[in-house]
């Protein structure tokens, strides 16, 4: 593990109880916050379907999980990768709760992730801003998945409208401290591994992003 990335582990793991506290309050006011809403929305332009192979990339507690596996209905695969021990501690222990038999967890960095096999879908929700070798990321989600898979990922952004853009110096310090790097061209890097973007849509006050691409034949 290099420096960047045990930066970011011991960031994540020491911000688990924080994060869990932000979504038990998700699930307190009926999982309608904007948080649940676009990631519902994310996944399902996957497509996803009982028996399929899925992959979430930088999964943390696996705040996707349940969403998925009402596609997956305990069929097929998931598998959760992430470079925090403590976050998929708790992953692990949401996993157990629901019963889930078809969820893998690797404690690993994305890039250096190899299962042998590839997916029929892959999301990532947060985190391409985060993962500090992000192109060779974006690569290998282009590896791992399978001719015709989809990709889609739940990404952050500066509002650009009037008045949420007032908020964007506070919003770029927030980010800063937690190691969020919006300078990224991440949505440029993702056209040139694949192509025409399928699904692109701006949500919340235009400062999150959905994409969705599919891998050519």
């Amino acid at each position: 593990m290099n420096e960047a990335e045990l930066k970011i582990k011991e960031l994540y793991d020491r911000s688990v109880s924080f994060s869990q506290a932000f979504y038990k309050l998700d699930a307190i006011f009926g999982r309608a916050t904007e948080n649940s809403i676009y990631r519902k929305r994310t996944i399902a332009t996957l497509g996803i379907t009982p028996g399929a192979t899925v992959l979430d990339v930088a999964c943390g507690t696996g705040n996707n999980f349940r969403i998925i596996e009402k596609h997956l209905q305990n069929t097929g695969k998931l598998v959760g990768v992430d470079i925090s021990t403590e976050s998929l501690k708790v992953a692990g222990r949401n996993v157990l709760l629901h019963g889930w038999t078809n969820v893998e967890l690797v404690n690993n960095s994305i890039v250096k992730y190899e299962p042998g096999y590839q997916f029929d879908a892959i999301l990532c929700t947060l985190a391409l801003t985060i993962v500090p070798d992000y192109k060779k990321a974006i690569d290998k989600i282009h590896d791992l998945l399978k001719p015709q898979g989809r990709f889609a990922m739940l990404g952050m952004k500066l509002s650009e409208l009037f008045p949420f853009r007032t908020f964007n110096s506070f919003i770029e310090q927030f980010y800063k401290k937690s190691s969020i790097n919006l300078d990224r061209n991440i949505i440029g890097l993702i056209k040139s591994k694949f192509g025409k973007i399928e699904h692109y849509e701006t949500c919340f006050f235009d400062q999150y992003y959905i994409l969705k691409v599919k891998k050519r034949a």
